[in-house]
Formats: C-alpha cells, sequence, structure tokens
C-alpha cells in the first residue's frame, strides 16, 4: 500500500522527534497533503487546527500560507479563509499550455557543455525515483521526481527561463505528484526519464524537446481522471 507518512500525526514531528516549527518545513509537508489528495480541492485550512497540528505558531502557518498561495496551491477567500485551490478545466488547459512553451524553449537551451554531468546526475536521481516506485512510497517517488526535473531547470543557460520554470513545476505539483500512484503513467514515466537522459547524453535537442513535451500530458490527464474534470 501507499505510504502515506504523517498523515495521521498530532503534531507532526521531524525525524529527531521535535515538532515541525519551521515554514518551509510546514509547506513541504502540506503540499504533499495537497498533492497525494489528503487535503482536497476546495478544503479548508484552518490555522488553529494547523497550530495543533505541527505544534508552532500562528506566524509560521501564515508564513506557510504565503509560499503555498506563491505556489499556486492555495486561494484566500473572503468569509471562508484559505482553502486548497480547485483548478478548473479551463485553468487546467492554460497551465499545461504554459508549461509546454516553458519546458519546450528550456529544453532548447540546456546546457549541453555539461551533458554527460547531467545525464549522469539524472540517471542517479531517476534510479531512486524507479526505486521509490517499486516500494510504492509516491511521496519519496514525488521527491526523487520533483529533484529530477529541478536539476534539468538548473542547467538551463536562461537563468530568467529556468526560474519560470521552477515556478510552474511547482504549480503543477499538485497533478503530478497525485498521478503517480497511477500504474500505467508510473510505468511511462520511468521509459521518458530514460529518453530524456539519453537525449541528452547523445547532445539530441530535438528529440529532448520531444520527449519533455510528450512527458507533461499524462500526469495531467490522469489527475482530470481523478477529480471528474471534464
Amino acid at each position: 500500500m501507499p505510504r502515506n507518512k504523517g498523515a495521521e500525526l498530532l503534531p507532526e514531528t521531524a525525524p529527531d522527534g521535535s515538532a515541525v516549527r519551521t515554514a518551509e518545513a510546514i509547506y513541504r509537508i502540506l503540499r504533499l497533503d495537497i498533492a497525494f489528495g489528503r487535503l482536497m480541492p476546495r478544503q479548508r485550512l484552518v490555522e488553529s487546527e494547523l497550530c495543533e497540528r505541527f505544534g508552532t505558531s500562528n506566524h509560521n502557518i501564515r508564513q506557510s500560507f504565503e509560499l503555498l498561495d506563491r505556489a499556486g496551491l492555495i486561494e484566500r477567500k473572503a468569509n471562508r479563509g484559505v482553502e486548497v485551490r480547485a483548478l478548473s478545466a479551463a485553468e487546467l488547459k492554460d497551465l499545461y499550455d504554459i508549461r509546454v512553451m516553458l519546458q519546450t524553449e528550456g529544453a532548447r537551451r540546456i546546457d549541453l557543455s555539461r551533458a554527460e554531468e547531467l545525464a549522469n546526475i539524472l540517471a542517479e536521481i531517476n534510479s531512486a525515483y524507479e526505486k521509490a516506485l517499486d516500494a510504492e512510497d509516491f511521496e519519496a517517488a514525488a521527491e526523487a521526481n520533483d529533484r529530477f526535473h529541478l536539476a534539468m531547470f538548473d542547467c538551463c543557460l536562461n537563468a530568467e527561463l529556468a526560474e519560470l520554470q521552477r515556478a510552474y513545476w511547482l504549480r503543477a505539483s499538485a497533478f503530478i505528484s497525485r498521478a503517480l500512484s497511477d500504474t500505467n503513467l508510473s510505468r511511462v514515466s520511468r521509459i521518458e526519464h530514460q529518453k530524456i537522459i539519453s537525449a541528452i547524453r547523445e547532445g539530441d535537442v530535438d528529440r529532448l524537446v520531444e520527449v519533455t513535451v510528450a512527458h507533461i500530458r499524462p500526469a495531467l490527464d490522469v489527475y482530470k481522471r481523478l477529480y471528474g474534470i471534464i
């Protein structure tokens, strides 16, 4: 069965057993909660409940909300406070279109002078990704998947473009991670990661663009099916 680490614990604890007190750590946990459906679209995030859960102050919870807001994962609504953002079909399409544009241009601007180094880094990360999928540890798989793509963005020769890729990767993380438990998607993603690594190692930019763009769509389709978005 998939592991939902710490989902039921009050308060949440860090690896050393202490309460989770930093906004960044709380943000990472809540981001995974959203990604894996423990916090559902339109579900309210109540400050007092989160303070109790994490054993921390309102200040840290509000700071974590700021990080979630920047990532496009929550909404602030009058008379309702903060709730998990629900993406419409139109918003998902717009997000997909933007990511295609960013990934296409980002792939064309990969620093191929570092091709072998990057390919080796990605191969190592992908090994961890595959092991996590085999163990059905989907949170670890999501973290490895993040590292895989962020490593690619780090090798983009245009720093502003790389930053945009990172930002939209975070915004898309809710449906990317949620879809990893789909058996067919995880099988396809392994193959596509290997194709990305091969294209980089061979310095084949056109092939890299093709595979990178094809890699985006399946997770979106699985997410729409899971939440009944037409």
